[in-house]
């Protein structure tokens, strides 16, 4: 397993940035005030540590300086305690390593690279950019919300686009293997993001009709894990239902505070980041979402048994008061799943999709609302979709479940 971050930095002004005679890399280490500590390796391979007085900013052209004493500044700067230098991050590298890790095997390579964004959209559009570059078409086939980048222009939703945007967004529905190949056959790629449904080999097949499309077809096949990714399972969708993705999008749950999103794949396909293909943002690749991230996607690792199953779960740890749940199988995140949406359907109310991520069924969107503005009114939040998190509770599920029995109750 390999995996470069795509350029050395998640944006183009700093992936550029000029090198001391002989150097082939640079890495920002840390920034105080109007120095930066770089990190320079050189062609013979030796390496550097220089601190630099810096008249750059990382680009990010902050008025107070890298990493100021937060007692000086008049509002909260806690996120810049970690900022921007004037190269490729090591806090970006670190992800991409840490990313690397989780997805050796899952992708058609091993030979990976990486880009981090700060919102899922963003790296969905550098996706498809890649595959149009790639492929030389310009028209993309895909299924599922991705985001508002012009690129996914679809009707009815596409006032404010242009209309050559729509002409060029072949759409399908997720599970219609023929409206997809058609959809596909003149398009740049195949890009997908698994709906709730029931039904898991149902979801796994179409997946590797796609996969098996994008071949026929010679396109990468995308799946746009924002959502799904790291809830599922630790390696998303493509761990879940064993299909192989040549990029795979994330966002969400990769963090545990947000503003960081990525995009992995094949090094061929994402390496085009590095100057052929125009995707750059002054913020994607912040060290301090970036070290969250990175920290996250490790405790999930040497976690993997509690979040998503595989060992022995004892929840007593959670308190004296919450049952015990013991499972081979389920991990936390599909325990409380199970729980909550086993015991809404049985009280009638619908539920469907997977129990990590599922979402109501009304007979009408007003039917809809008006329970959820009732549960509301029972101090329970909820609307679609469902998310289990690690810091919901057996005693969580009951006082819904309570809930939402008494609505039914007083309804008849």
């Amino acid at each position: 397993m390999s995996i470069e971050l795509a350029g050395g930095a998640s944006t183009q002004s700093r992936a550029w940035r000029p090198l001391p005679p002989g150097a082939v890399c640079g890495t920002t280490l840390a920034e105080r005030g109007a120095t930066e500590t770089v990190r320079f390796d050189f062609e013979d391979g030796h390496h550097e540590r220089r601190d630099l007085l810096s008249w750059v900013g990382g680009q990010w052209g902050g008025l107070f300086g890298a990493s100021p004493d937060l007692s000086e500044l008049p509002f909260d700067a806690v996120h810049l305690r970690e900022t921007h230098g004037s190269y490729g991050h090591a806090a970006e590298h670190d992800l991409a390593a840490a990313l690397g890790e989780v997805y050796d095997g899952l992708l058609t390579s091993d030979d990976m690279a990486c880009r981090f964004y700060q919102d899922g959209g963003t790296a969905c559009a550098a996706a498809v950019r890649i595959a149009r570059a790639e492929t030389g078409r310009d028209a993309i086939a895909t299924q599922g919300y991705h985001g508002m980048h012009a690129d996914f222009a679809h009707e009815p939703a596409w006032t404010g686009y242009p209309y050559e945007n729509v002409r060029l967004h072949h759409r399908f529905d997720f599970g219609d293997t023929r409206a997809m190949r058609n959809a596909a056959r003149r398009a740049s790629c195949v890009m997908v993001e698994v709906p709730a449904w029931d039904d898991e080999a149902a979801i796994a097949e179409f997946l590797q009709a796609c996969r098996d499309t994008a071949d026929e077809f010679g396109v990468p096949f995308i799946i746009d894990d924002v959502v799904l990714g790291f809830r599922v399972a630790l390696g998303g969708t493509c761990e879940r239902y064993g299909v192989r993705a040549d990029m795979v999008c994330l966002g969400k749950t990769m963090s545990a505070t947000g503003c960081v999103s990525a995009l992995i794949g094949r090094a061929d396909l994402v390496g085009k980041l590095d100057g052929e293909v125009f995707a750059s943002t002054t913020f994607g690749g912040a060290p301090g979402p970036c070290s969250v991230a990175a920290a996250t996607v490790r405790w999930l690792a040497a976690h993997r048994g509690e979040v998503y199953g595989g060992e022995v779960i004892d929840m007593t740890a959670l308190g004296d008061a919450h049952p015990q749940f013991i499972s081979k199988e389920n991990g936390h995140l599909r325990i409380i799943g199970d729980a909550l949406k086993d015991g809404l359907n049985a009280l009638g109310v619908r539920c469907v999709g997977q129990p990590e991520r599922f979402i109501t069924s009304f007979y009408g969107e007003a039917d809809h609302r008006a329970w959820c503005s009732k549960m509301i009114g029972r101090d329970i939040l909820v609307d679609r979709p469902f998310f289990s998190m690690l810091a919901h509770t057996p005693q969580h599920v009951e006082e819904t479940l309570a809930a939402a029995e008494a609505i039914y109750d007083m309804q008849i």
